[in-house]
């Protein structure tokens, strides 16, 4: 059973997902996403888990009044405590400038990917922890957001109660 699979037992959508143009994405972004991600956006869509967790959908409109799967912007880049790693060798393989947010937390966490490799399957999650510093976690996406909700990260890798919750409600936008 597929993580994405374990994960509809948690979390029954609400609503159809999304129908993106995957290529004119990739052409946009100048990378392919994680097949998870593409599968879990056409089946929840971009949205709220518990209102405590938000995901994003990527988007060639610049003008969206929304949030969306992007690149840190440049000013967040320039930051020093932004570079801030948990592990040392992760520190010296990436950098800020690696990461593609898909989402965030309530409490100020930021959720990623490592994107350093052409292979989008193999990008870890790293997660920047409120005034705190970057935690990678070797899973994708789907992954992660199923371990998050059955607890099974040696701590809550975020700011927010849904870890160990079991379960949770997905909202879309």
């Amino acid at each position: 059973m597929t993580a994405l699979e374990r994960l509809r037992h948690l979390m029954q959508p609400t609503s159809m997902g999304l129908f993106i143009d995957w290529d004119d994405i990739a052409t946009a972004y100048g990378t392919r996403f994680p097949s998870d991600y593409k599968d879990f956006l056409s089946v929840y869509g971009s949205g709220e888990v518990d209102g405590m967790l938000s995901v994003f959908a990527p988007s060639t409109d610049p003008h969206l009044p929304s949030r969306h799967t992007s690149r840190l912007p440049p000013d967040v880049l320039d930051l020093p405590e932004v570079d801030e790693w948990n592990d040392l060798l992760h520190a010296e393989l990436y950098g800020p400038a690696d990461i593609m947010v898909w989402g965030e937390t309530v409490e100020a966490d930021v959720l990623g990917w490592i994107t350093s490799s052409d292979e989008p399957g193999t990008w870890p999650v790293a997660v920047y922890t409120h005034g705190g510093e970057w935690t990678v976690y070797d899973c994708t996406m789907t992954e992660f957001l199923l371990q998050l909700l059955t607890g099974e990260f040696d701590g809550n890798p975020t700011g927010t109660r849904l870890f160990g919750k079991g379960g949770a409600e997905f909202t879309t936008d």
